[in-house]
């Protein structure tokens, strides 16, 4: 098993949440660590390096110093300025939080460094490693889900969340920060989208002078297969509500998810009601959970994928691609609705 030695660009909450998947993993050291605040980057090294790493506030002094097998980018998505380019020059694996950026031309600019080095790079879509969304995956993939039909998603939660998430050049917003979990998912069951439109509004939060992004979001998406998917986003939910709740339906089965991690499977083989009652159909009921969590799942896919060449769940198209299908979606909220093509 070839040992890695793995930095972190960004020190925040979800780049502990990584250190501690990589923990989990033999043979996985992290080496170096940047933030612009270095006692950031120094209270990180002493709690998940036992202060074994190089600390820099400058991420491309770190990268041209310190040899890395991999790199977690874990910016806001603002605040890419070119950090990934060096690094794919580099020859440095990449996992890239999502959003990957803020604006295509900058998003493009990432995947054209990654395509170019030819480096593995995963993008930090953790609701795809969990147990239901991969067996729903494998059912699309190998036909048995039947014609795509509806998803009805949300991204609910209540929060302040730190001052870069609340500003509109760092964030972005919540239908592009934090919503991009369920729309990514939809393109992840039901293929390309075709046209969206969208509205979206500050209701609750305009009393607070730096909250400055959306609150509340929904969004109607049409697919190129056919299917159609409603996703909400709201900042103004319950604070102990279930988060994410997800219903995709297929022809041959129907799954709710209680977040990712837990879903009912209802297999119909494409009946309707009428039909099973008459007999002339079966219908299963099965609760699959997952028995560890997405963000343990997504790092073992990385590190898997750089030891072993296998491809990732979330490759760089679907950065791009799900940053592509978010964005439209704020454009036509910020045009009233207006149907947007993709």
């Amino acid at each position: 098993m070839k040992p890695l030695n793995v930095g972190f660009i960004g020190t925040g909450w979800v780049a502990e949440v990584h250190a501690k998947s990589l923990a989990k993993i033999p043979g996985v050291t992290i080496a170096a660590l940047c933030n612009h605040h270095i006692d950031k980057a120094r209270a990180f090294n002493a709690k998940h390096a036992d202060g074994k790493a190089e600390c820099f506030d400058d991420w491309a002094k770190m990268l041209n110093t310190v040899k890395l097998d991999a790199v977690y980018v874990g910016l806001p998505p603002g605040a890419h300025v070119g950090q990934t380019e060096l690094a794919a020059e580099r020859g440095i694996n990449l996992m890239l939080e999502k959003p990957i950026a803020l604006t295509l031309d900058r998003a493009t600019s990432i995947y054209n460094a990654v395509k170019k080095a030819g480096v593995v790079c995963e993008i930090g879509h953790h609701m795809r490693h969990s147990l239901p969304v991969r067996k729903l995956k494998q059912m699309v993939d190998d036909g048995s889900a039947g014609k795509p039909l509806l998803m009805q998603g949300r991204f609910f939660c209540n929060g302040m969340f730190p001052a870069w998430w609340r500003n509109p050049q760092m964030g972005g917003g919540q239908l592009v920060e934090q919503a991009i979990h369920v729309y990514d998912l939809a393109r992840h069951f039901f293929g390309e989208p075709e046209t969206v439109s969208a509205f979206a509004d500050n209701r609750l939060h305009q009393r607070f002078a730096d909250y400055r992004v959306d609150d509340v979001s929904a969004s109607v998406i049409r697919f190129k297969n056919g299917a159609i998917a409603s996703l909400c986003a709201s900042n103004c939910a319950d604070p102990k509500g279930p988060g994410t709740p997800i219903s995709v339906q297929f022809e041959n089965v129907l799954v709710d998810f209680n977040g990712s991690d837990k879903a009912t499977f209802v297999h119909t083989g494409g009946k309707i009601a009428d039909e099973i009652n008459r007999g002339e159909g079966t219908y299963v009921r099965e609760e699959l959970a997952s028995t560890q969590n997405a963000y343990d799942e997504l790092s073992a896919d990385f590190i898997g994928a750089i030891r072993h060449g296998t491809p990732t769940r979330s490759t760089i198209e679907d950065g791009l691609e799900s940053l592509r299908l978010v964005l439209a979606a704020d454009k036509s909220a910020k045009a009233g609705g207006a149907a947007q093509l993709l």
